[in-house]
Protein backbone atom coordinates (compact mmCIF):
# COMPACT_ATOMS: atom_id res chain seq x y z
CA UNK A 1 0.00 0.00 0.00
CA UNK A 2 1.28 3.19 -0.81
CA UNK A 3 2.43 6.08 1.81
CA UNK A 4 -0.06 9.02 1.95
CA UNK A 5 1.57 12.03 0.84
CA UNK A 6 0.74 14.97 3.05
CA UNK A 7 3.49 17.63 1.48
CA UNK A 8 0.73 19.73 0.28
CA UNK A 9 3.12 23.19 0.15
CA UNK A 10 5.25 20.72 -2.45
CA UNK A 11 2.48 20.42 -4.97
CA UNK A 12 1.15 24.32 -5.17
CA UNK A 13 0.75 25.18 -9.04
CA UNK A 14 3.09 27.56 -10.24
CA UNK A 15 0.27 28.88 -11.97
CA UNK A 16 -1.56 29.71 -9.10
CA UNK A 17 1.33 31.45 -7.53
CA UNK A 18 1.80 33.29 -10.13
CA UNK A 19 -1.77 34.87 -10.08
CA UNK A 20 -1.51 35.31 -6.50
CA UNK A 21 1.73 37.12 -7.16
CA UNK A 22 -0.31 39.91 -8.96
CA UNK A 23 -3.03 39.97 -5.71
CA UNK A 24 -0.94 39.35 -2.78
CA UNK A 25 2.36 40.15 -3.66
CA UNK A 26 4.07 39.01 -0.21
CA UNK A 27 1.48 35.83 0.27
CA UNK A 28 3.14 34.47 -3.24
CA UNK A 29 6.92 35.24 -1.99
CA UNK A 30 6.33 33.38 1.03
CA UNK A 31 4.31 30.43 -0.56
CA UNK A 32 7.24 30.17 -3.11
CA UNK A 33 9.95 29.25 -0.11
CA UNK A 34 7.74 27.00 1.84
CA UNK A 35 6.98 25.29 -1.12
CA UNK A 36 10.61 24.90 -1.75
CA UNK A 37 11.67 23.76 1.69
CA UNK A 38 8.66 21.09 1.66
CA UNK A 39 9.63 19.63 -1.68
CA UNK A 40 12.83 19.06 -0.64
CA UNK A 41 11.48 17.41 2.98
CA UNK A 42 9.23 15.41 0.44
CA UNK A 43 12.29 14.37 -1.59
CA UNK A 44 13.96 13.03 1.36
CA UNK A 45 11.27 11.40 2.84
CA UNK A 46 10.79 9.61 -0.61
CA UNK A 47 14.64 8.44 -0.43
CA UNK A 48 14.11 6.94 3.19
CA UNK A 49 11.51 5.13 1.63
CA UNK A 50 12.71 3.74 -1.26
CA UNK A 51 15.52 2.97 1.21
CA UNK A 52 13.39 0.65 3.48
CA UNK A 53 11.67 -1.35 0.62
CA UNK A 54 14.96 -2.28 -0.82
CA UNK A 55 16.39 -3.57 2.51
CA UNK A 56 12.83 -5.53 2.72
CA UNK A 57 13.35 -7.03 -0.43
CA UNK A 58 16.60 -7.89 -0.40
CA UNK A 59 16.15 -9.90 2.93
CA UNK A 60 12.70 -11.55 2.88
CA UNK A 61 12.84 -15.08 4.25
CA UNK A 62 15.13 -17.46 1.51
CA UNK A 63 11.96 -19.94 0.72
CA UNK A 64 9.88 -16.89 -0.20
CA UNK A 65 12.36 -15.32 -2.33
CA UNK A 66 12.92 -18.83 -4.57
CA UNK A 67 9.32 -20.55 -4.75
CA UNK A 68 6.93 -18.01 -4.76
CA UNK A 69 4.87 -18.28 -7.43
CA UNK A 70 4.69 -14.71 -8.22
CA UNK A 71 6.44 -11.77 -8.77
CA UNK A 72 6.81 -10.14 -5.72
CA UNK A 73 7.86 -6.72 -4.26
CA UNK A 74 7.39 -4.95 -0.47
CA UNK A 75 5.81 -8.38 0.20
CA UNK A 76 2.78 -8.37 -2.28
CA UNK A 77 2.16 -10.56 -4.88
CA UNK A 78 2.40 -8.92 -8.62
CA UNK A 79 -1.57 -9.74 -9.21
CA UNK A 80 -2.21 -8.14 -5.80
CA UNK A 81 -0.30 -4.47 -6.81
CA UNK A 82 -2.20 -2.53 -8.66
CA UNK A 83 -1.93 -1.48 -12.52
CA UNK A 84 -0.37 1.35 -14.09
CA UNK A 85 -3.31 2.61 -15.02
CA UNK A 86 -5.11 2.44 -11.58
CA UNK A 87 -2.15 4.11 -10.02
CA UNK A 88 -2.46 7.03 -12.40
CA UNK A 89 -5.94 7.48 -11.31
CA UNK A 90 -5.38 7.39 -7.78
CA UNK A 91 -2.75 9.84 -8.34
CA UNK A 92 -4.78 12.20 -10.26
CA UNK A 93 -7.68 12.18 -7.38
CA UNK A 94 -4.92 13.10 -4.99
CA UNK A 95 -3.73 16.11 -7.11
CA UNK A 96 -7.11 17.38 -8.04
CA UNK A 97 -7.89 17.20 -4.15
CA UNK A 98 -4.89 19.00 -2.98
CA UNK A 99 -5.22 21.47 -6.19
CA UNK A 100 -8.68 22.25 -5.05
CA UNK A 101 -7.42 22.96 -1.09
CA UNK A 102 -4.99 25.18 -1.85
CA UNK A 103 -6.78 26.45 -4.60
CA UNK A 104 -9.95 27.46 -2.26
CA UNK A 105 -7.61 28.61 0.41
CA UNK A 106 -5.83 31.20 -2.24
CA UNK A 107 -9.54 32.23 -3.16
CA UNK A 108 -10.78 32.23 0.41
CA UNK A 109 -7.56 33.93 1.60
CA UNK A 110 -7.73 36.84 -0.99
CA UNK A 111 -12.04 37.44 -1.32
CA UNK A 112 -11.19 38.26 2.99
CA UNK A 113 -8.81 40.35 1.89
CA UNK A 114 -9.95 42.07 -0.63
CA UNK A 115 -12.76 42.92 2.05
CA UNK A 116 -10.51 44.67 4.17
CA UNK A 117 -8.82 46.55 0.92
CA UNK A 118 -13.03 47.43 -0.15
CA UNK A 119 -13.41 49.16 3.89
CA UNK A 120 -10.39 51.14 3.44
CA UNK A 121 -10.86 52.68 -0.35
CA UNK A 122 -14.42 52.30 -0.63
CA UNK A 123 -14.75 51.11 -3.90
CA UNK A 124 -17.49 48.87 -4.57
CA UNK A 125 -16.07 46.91 -7.31
CA UNK A 126 -14.21 45.41 -4.92
CA UNK A 127 -17.00 43.74 -2.91
CA UNK A 128 -18.12 42.19 -5.78
CA UNK A 129 -14.55 40.74 -6.74
CA UNK A 130 -14.18 39.82 -2.99
CA UNK A 131 -17.33 37.89 -2.33
CA UNK A 132 -17.15 36.13 -5.34
CA UNK A 133 -13.49 34.49 -4.23
CA UNK A 134 -15.25 33.80 -0.82
CA UNK A 135 -18.05 31.81 -2.66
CA UNK A 136 -15.33 30.17 -5.04
CA UNK A 137 -12.73 29.15 -2.59
CA UNK A 138 -15.25 28.14 -0.23
CA UNK A 139 -17.38 25.84 -2.65
CA UNK A 140 -13.64 24.34 -3.44
CA UNK A 141 -12.91 23.66 0.23
CA UNK A 142 -15.84 21.86 0.73
CA UNK A 143 -15.32 19.31 -2.45
CA UNK A 144 -11.80 18.96 -1.22
CA UNK A 145 -13.29 17.79 2.53
CA UNK A 146 -15.59 15.51 0.19
CA UNK A 147 -13.00 14.38 -1.84
CA UNK A 148 -10.82 13.51 1.06
CA UNK A 149 -13.93 11.73 3.19
CA UNK A 150 -14.07 9.78 -0.12
CA UNK A 151 -10.42 8.67 0.12
CA UNK A 152 -10.53 8.13 4.20
CA UNK A 153 -13.42 5.44 3.16
CA UNK A 154 -11.54 3.83 0.56
CA UNK A 155 -8.86 3.11 3.22
CA UNK A 156 -11.42 2.38 5.76
CA UNK A 157 -12.96 -0.47 2.81
CA UNK A 158 -9.31 -1.27 2.36
CA UNK A 159 -8.48 -2.40 5.78
CA UNK A 160 -11.41 -4.09 6.00
CA UNK A 161 -10.80 -6.56 3.56
CA UNK A 162 -7.44 -6.79 4.55
CA UNK A 163 -6.19 -10.43 2.70
CA UNK A 164 -9.29 -11.91 2.15
CA UNK A 165 -10.16 -13.54 -1.40
CA UNK A 166 -13.12 -11.98 -1.69
CA UNK A 167 -15.98 -10.96 1.24
CA UNK A 168 -19.64 -10.04 0.76
CA UNK A 169 -20.90 -6.63 0.13
CA UNK A 170 -23.30 -6.55 2.88
CA UNK A 171 -20.92 -7.64 5.38
CA UNK A 172 -17.89 -4.92 4.08
CA UNK A 173 -19.80 -1.95 4.61
CA UNK A 174 -21.75 -3.17 7.81
CA UNK A 175 -18.21 -3.94 9.21
CA UNK A 176 -16.98 0.13 7.64
CA UNK A 177 -20.17 1.89 8.96
CA UNK A 178 -21.33 2.77 5.01
CA UNK A 179 -25.04 2.62 3.75
CA UNK A 180 -24.95 0.15 0.77
CA UNK A 181 -25.74 2.94 -1.45
CA UNK A 182 -23.06 4.79 -0.89
CA UNK A 183 -21.07 1.98 -0.04
CA UNK A 184 -21.03 0.71 -3.68
CA UNK A 185 -19.58 3.99 -5.22
CA UNK A 186 -16.73 4.40 -2.65
CA UNK A 187 -15.74 0.48 -3.96
CA UNK A 188 -15.59 0.78 -7.23
CA UNK A 189 -13.93 3.95 -6.86
CA UNK A 190 -11.84 1.81 -4.56
CA UNK A 191 -11.00 -0.59 -7.20
CA UNK A 192 -10.53 2.35 -9.80
CA UNK A 193 -7.54 3.73 -7.51
CA UNK A 194 -5.79 -0.15 -7.06
CA UNK A 195 -6.58 -0.45 -3.75
CA UNK A 196 -6.91 -4.05 -3.97
CA UNK A 197 -5.19 -4.93 -6.60
CA UNK A 198 -4.96 -5.36 -10.56
CA UNK A 199 -7.66 -8.38 -10.30
CA UNK A 200 -10.42 -7.14 -7.71
CA UNK A 201 -13.95 -6.58 -9.10
CA UNK A 202 -17.79 -6.84 -7.79
CA UNK A 203 -19.61 -9.64 -8.46
CA UNK A 204 -23.30 -8.47 -9.07
CA UNK A 205 -24.49 -11.69 -9.45
CA UNK A 206 -23.72 -13.19 -5.63
CA UNK A 207 -22.82 -9.73 -4.29
CA UNK A 208 -19.12 -10.22 -3.31
CA UNK A 209 -16.08 -8.04 -4.01
CA UNK A 210 -13.57 -10.47 -5.55
CA UNK A 211 -10.26 -9.63 -4.62
CA UNK A 212 -8.38 -12.35 -6.00
CA UNK A 213 -9.41 -15.98 -7.45
CA UNK A 214 -12.70 -16.88 -8.69
CA UNK A 215 -15.97 -16.04 -6.80
CA UNK A 216 -17.94 -18.31 -4.11
CA UNK A 217 -20.53 -20.54 -5.94
CA UNK A 218 -23.91 -19.24 -3.59
CA UNK A 219 -25.52 -22.47 -2.02
CA UNK A 220 -28.42 -23.72 -3.60
CA UNK A 221 -31.48 -22.94 -1.70
CA UNK A 222 -32.71 -26.49 0.10
CA UNK A 223 -35.66 -28.05 -2.06
CA UNK A 224 -38.85 -27.78 0.14
CA UNK A 225 -40.16 -31.38 1.38
CA UNK A 226 -43.28 -32.71 -0.15
CA UNK A 227 -46.10 -32.19 2.20
CA UNK A 228 -47.67 -35.12 3.35
CA UNK A 229 -51.12 -36.92 2.40
CA UNK A 230 -53.64 -36.03 4.18
CA UNK A 231 -55.59 -39.56 3.00
CA UNK A 232 -52.10 -41.42 4.03
CA UNK A 233 -51.48 -42.85 0.38
CA UNK A 234 -48.07 -43.21 -0.80
CA UNK A 235 -47.39 -41.34 -4.02
CA UNK A 236 -47.50 -45.03 -5.48
CA UNK A 237 -50.66 -45.55 -3.97
CA UNK A 238 -52.14 -42.10 -5.21
CA UNK A 239 -50.59 -42.69 -8.83
CA UNK A 240 -52.18 -46.29 -9.13
CA UNK A 241 -55.37 -45.21 -8.26
CA UNK A 242 -55.49 -42.17 -11.06
CA UNK A 243 -54.90 -45.09 -13.29
CA UNK A 244 -57.67 -46.80 -11.86
CA UNK A 245 -60.11 -43.97 -12.10
CA UNK A 246 -58.74 -43.26 -15.47
CA UNK A 247 -59.54 -46.52 -16.97
CA UNK A 248 -62.46 -47.03 -15.31
CA UNK A 249 -63.86 -43.80 -16.78
CA UNK A 250 -63.13 -45.37 -20.21
CA UNK A 251 -66.37 -47.01 -22.20
CA UNK A 252 -63.95 -48.66 -24.91
CA UNK A 253 -63.08 -52.35 -24.05
CA UNK A 254 -59.54 -51.87 -26.00
CA UNK A 255 -58.40 -49.14 -24.67
CA UNK A 256 -59.53 -50.02 -20.81
CA UNK A 257 -57.67 -53.10 -22.05
CA UNK A 258 -54.72 -50.89 -22.55
CA UNK A 259 -55.24 -48.68 -19.15
CA UNK A 260 -55.52 -52.14 -17.17
CA UNK A 261 -51.95 -52.79 -18.46
CA UNK A 262 -50.26 -49.44 -17.64
CA UNK A 263 -51.43 -49.80 -14.28
CA UNK A 264 -50.39 -54.00 -14.10
CA UNK A 265 -46.99 -52.64 -15.01
CA UNK A 266 -46.95 -49.89 -13.03
CA UNK A 267 -47.74 -51.67 -10.16
CA UNK A 268 -44.94 -54.23 -10.55
CA UNK A 269 -42.32 -51.16 -10.93
CA UNK A 270 -43.71 -49.57 -7.96
CA UNK A 271 -43.28 -52.42 -6.02
CA UNK A 272 -39.39 -53.23 -6.84
CA UNK A 273 -38.62 -49.56 -5.95
CA UNK A 274 -40.09 -50.22 -2.77
CA UNK A 275 -37.97 -53.04 -1.81
CA UNK A 276 -34.49 -51.40 -3.07
CA UNK A 277 -34.35 -47.34 -2.85
CA UNK A 278 -31.49 -47.40 -5.01
CA UNK A 279 -33.79 -48.32 -8.33
CA UNK A 280 -36.02 -44.95 -7.43
CA UNK A 281 -33.46 -42.78 -8.81
CA UNK A 282 -33.85 -44.25 -12.09
CA UNK A 283 -37.66 -43.52 -11.88
CA UNK A 284 -37.23 -39.76 -11.22
CA UNK A 285 -38.96 -39.18 -15.25
CA UNK A 286 -40.75 -42.27 -15.40
CA UNK A 287 -42.68 -40.74 -12.57
CA UNK A 288 -42.67 -37.06 -13.17
CA UNK A 289 -43.01 -37.53 -16.74
CA UNK A 290 -44.40 -40.75 -18.44
CA UNK A 291 -47.25 -41.54 -15.88
CA UNK A 292 -48.70 -37.84 -15.43
CA UNK A 293 -48.52 -38.02 -19.32
CA UNK A 294 -50.32 -41.48 -19.50
CA UNK A 295 -53.02 -40.17 -16.93
CA UNK A 296 -53.45 -36.86 -18.94
CA UNK A 297 -54.04 -38.96 -22.67
CA UNK A 298 -56.28 -41.16 -20.49
CA UNK A 299 -58.36 -38.56 -18.87
CA UNK A 300 -58.90 -37.07 -22.47
CA UNK A 301 -59.72 -39.68 -24.55
CA UNK A 302 -62.38 -40.31 -21.83
CA UNK A 303 -63.50 -36.56 -22.21
CA UNK A 304 -63.72 -36.81 -25.86
CA UNK A 305 -65.83 -40.08 -25.76
CA UNK A 306 -68.04 -39.13 -23.33
CA UNK A 307 -69.14 -36.47 -26.28
CA UNK A 308 -70.96 -38.75 -28.12
CA UNK A 309 -70.06 -37.01 -31.16
CA UNK A 310 -67.45 -38.68 -33.93
CA UNK A 311 -66.30 -35.27 -35.96
CA UNK A 312 -62.84 -34.99 -37.50
CA UNK A 313 -61.18 -33.63 -35.32
CA UNK A 314 -62.62 -35.95 -31.95
CA UNK A 315 -61.64 -38.82 -33.89
CA UNK A 316 -58.64 -38.04 -35.00
CA UNK A 317 -57.29 -37.08 -31.51
CA UNK A 318 -58.60 -40.45 -30.30
CA UNK A 319 -56.72 -42.05 -32.95
CA UNK A 320 -53.33 -40.20 -32.02
CA UNK A 321 -53.91 -40.88 -28.49
CA UNK A 322 -54.92 -44.99 -28.95
CA UNK A 323 -51.22 -44.97 -30.77
CA UNK A 324 -49.53 -43.44 -28.33
CA UNK A 325 -50.95 -46.02 -25.72
CA UNK A 326 -49.38 -48.39 -27.45
CA UNK A 327 -46.02 -46.90 -27.31
CA UNK A 328 -46.76 -46.10 -23.46
CA UNK A 329 -47.42 -50.04 -22.87
CA UNK A 330 -43.79 -50.74 -24.85
CA UNK A 331 -41.77 -47.53 -23.06
CA UNK A 332 -43.48 -49.05 -19.49
CA UNK A 333 -42.64 -52.18 -20.46
CA UNK A 334 -39.19 -51.28 -20.89
CA UNK A 335 -38.76 -49.74 -17.97
CA UNK A 336 -39.64 -52.93 -16.16
CA UNK A 337 -37.31 -54.82 -17.65
CA UNK A 338 -34.56 -51.81 -17.12
CA UNK A 339 -35.05 -52.09 -13.37
CA UNK A 340 -33.58 -55.77 -13.52
CA UNK A 341 -30.56 -54.77 -15.24
CA UNK A 342 -28.01 -54.07 -12.90
CA UNK A 343 -30.07 -57.43 -11.34
CA UNK A 344 -28.85 -59.49 -14.09
CA UNK A 345 -25.42 -58.04 -14.55
CA UNK A 346 -25.26 -59.25 -10.54
CA UNK A 347 -26.35 -62.52 -11.72
CA UNK A 348 -24.46 -63.10 -14.49
CA UNK A 349 -21.16 -62.02 -12.85
CA UNK A 350 -21.98 -64.55 -10.09
CA UNK A 351 -22.28 -67.32 -12.54
CA UNK A 352 -19.19 -66.93 -14.22
CA UNK A 353 -17.37 -66.87 -10.68
CA UNK A 354 -19.32 -70.01 -10.35
CA UNK A 355 -18.20 -71.51 -13.27
CA UNK A 356 -14.67 -70.73 -13.02
CA UNK A 357 -14.22 -72.27 -9.09
CA UNK A 358 -16.17 -75.33 -10.65
CA UNK A 359 -14.01 -75.61 -13.63
CA UNK A 360 -10.89 -75.29 -10.98
CA UNK A 361 -12.14 -77.34 -8.77
CA UNK A 362 -12.71 -80.11 -11.12
CA UNK A 363 -16.27 -80.40 -10.08
CA UNK A 364 -17.96 -79.48 -13.56
CA UNK A 365 -18.18 -82.42 -14.84
CA UNK A 366 -16.09 -81.69 -18.38
CA UNK A 367 -12.67 -83.80 -17.94
CA UNK A 368 -10.21 -85.42 -20.36
CA UNK A 369 -9.71 -88.50 -18.41
CA UNK A 370 -12.13 -90.86 -18.40
CA UNK A 371 -12.36 -94.51 -16.14
CA UNK A 372 -12.62 -97.58 -18.69
CA UNK A 373 -14.57 -100.13 -17.15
Amino acid sequence: MQPQRRHYFAHIPTIALLILLGLAPWLAVILFIVRAIDRDSEKKELQAARDRQDYTADFRPYHTRQTAPYDYSAGYAAHDLPTAEQQKAKLRHQRFTRLCTIAGAILLFTGVVGLGDWMDSGDWNYIFTSLSMIVGGGGALVFSLMLKRVSKLERQLDKVVGDRDNIPLEELFAAAGIPPEKGRRVLENAIDHGYFGADAYIDNRTDFLVVRGAAPIPARPAEPEPEPDPTGETQYEKLLRQLRQAGSALSDPVMQEKAARLEQISARIFALAEKDASKQEQLRKFINYYLPTSLKLLNTYAQLDSQGVDGENITKTKQSIERSLDLLVTAFENQLDKLFQSDALDVSADIAALEGMLNLDGLSGDSDFSVQP
